[in-house]
């Protein structure tokens, strides 16, 4: 049985979620702000709840949590990498809720995870995506060494508009010769 995945960080917990996220989920997830560059419909309390229920159970999404009280401020998603095939890769997402942003929380729990994705989970290539327009998620993925491999015109629609994606990834080799920087 695989031991629950448990972060820390100088300021964060990176931590699988918990029904006992949901007061704090809901409203942070279901904000303009959260909805406007991710795939995701806003969800009443309940549907929150079920969501957060799926969540727990296919353990693929991860709560970002402040240290000092552990309350949700963002969170994970790890799913198959569609795009790749038969390669040992993982496809990461990722939202914070819009007080905690450009304080570094997002760049901290990043490192973390992807540290983790390579080392213990032994993934040789992470890849990520962000909609044209969201530039601070494109300039946070150049930041961490992630390489722009791919721009998918009109990919996604979301609330109503159709988005441009760019794809990213990050291989272990060049992960590798970062950290040793």
């Amino acid at each position: 049985m695989d031991t629950p995945m448990n972060l820390t960080t100088p300021r964060l917990i990176i931590r699988e979620m918990q029904m006992s996220d949901l007061d704090r989920f809901d409203p942070l997830a279901n904000s303009d702000f959260v909805l406007k560059y991710l795939c995701m419909y806003k969800m009443d309390r309940e549907g929150s709840r079920q969501y957060i229920q799926q969540m727990i159970e296919k353990k693929k999404d991860f709560a970002i949590a402040l240290k000092d009280s552990d309350e949700l401020i963002g969170k994970l998603h790890i799913d198959e990498d569609h795009i790749r095939f038969d390669v040992n890769s993982i496809d990461i997402a990722y939202w914070l809720g819009e007080e905690y942003t450009r304080k570094g929380y997002m760049t901290e729990a990043l490192t973390a995870f992807i540290h983790y994705l390579f080392e213990e989970k032994k993934y040789d290539s992470i890849t990520a995506q962000a909609l044209a327009p969201n530039t601070a998620s494109r300039a946070l993925l150049q930041k961490l060494g992630f390489v722009q491999e791919g721009y998918l015109r009109r990919a996604i629609k979301n609330n109503g508009v159709i988005y441009d994606s760019v794809l990213f990834s990050l291989q272990r080799e060049d992960f590798d010769s970062q950290a040793r920087l």
